[in-house]
């Protein structure tokens, strides 16, 4: 176990600040994924680090999007999901579902490869792993909306090393 190098003073009835709580959680690796939509809002998509199991019977992940996010509002008016975890190769992807270089969202999916399993939300073929999901739950909390959604499909990828990001920068795994 590790030593607790640096004890923060309690918090403040408020809380931390925002700037300290994403410096603290810059320093937790997670795994990069697009979350993609489809249906009767249109293709949407967006990068995303906030993606955990919920449940394994039934299968269901959450999920937090930015409640300023067009893949928000999509994802809410399609009530469907695809989360799909990125490989280490595909940082560009990853950088343009973030917004950068402000590339339109229909270009955007032209820089993968991709499909539909159940839902109709875009699934990348080369993604390490891609859950196909219907949204069961949405609650708004703070600046996200937390999708709770049921996994109806999965795909994954042959080999290949998870994308992750830590400190702020692009990452991957090795053995150890």
């Amino acid at each position: 176990m590790a030593e607790l190098v640096q004890q923060r003073a309690p918090a403040p009835a408020t809380g931390v600040s925002a700037k300290e709580f994403r410096g603290v959680l810059s320093k937790l690796a997670t795994s990069v994924t697009v979350i993609t939509t489809g249906g009767e809002a249109g293709l949407a998509g967006v990068t995303c680090s906030a993606v955990c199991a919920v449940s394994d019977d039934p299968a269901m992940v959450l999920v937090c999007v930015h409640g300023k996010s067009v893949t928000n509002i999509a994802i809410k008016t399609n009530g469907v999901l695809c989360v799909n975890c990125l490989q280490a190769e595909q940082r560009d992807l990853s950088q343009a579902f973030a917004g950068f270089g402000n590339i339109p969202m229909q270009e955007r999916f032209a820089l993968a490869d991709w499909g539909t399993l159940i839902t109709g939300a875009p699934h990348c073929k080369g993604a390490l792993v891609s859950l196909d999901c219907e949204v069961a739950e949405v609650r708004d909390l703070g600046t996200h909306s937390i999708f709770i959604a049921k996994v109806l499909a999965t795909a994954e990828s042959e080999g290949g090393e998870p994308l992750l990001y830590q400190r702020r920068t692009y990452a991957t795994t090795r053995a150890l």
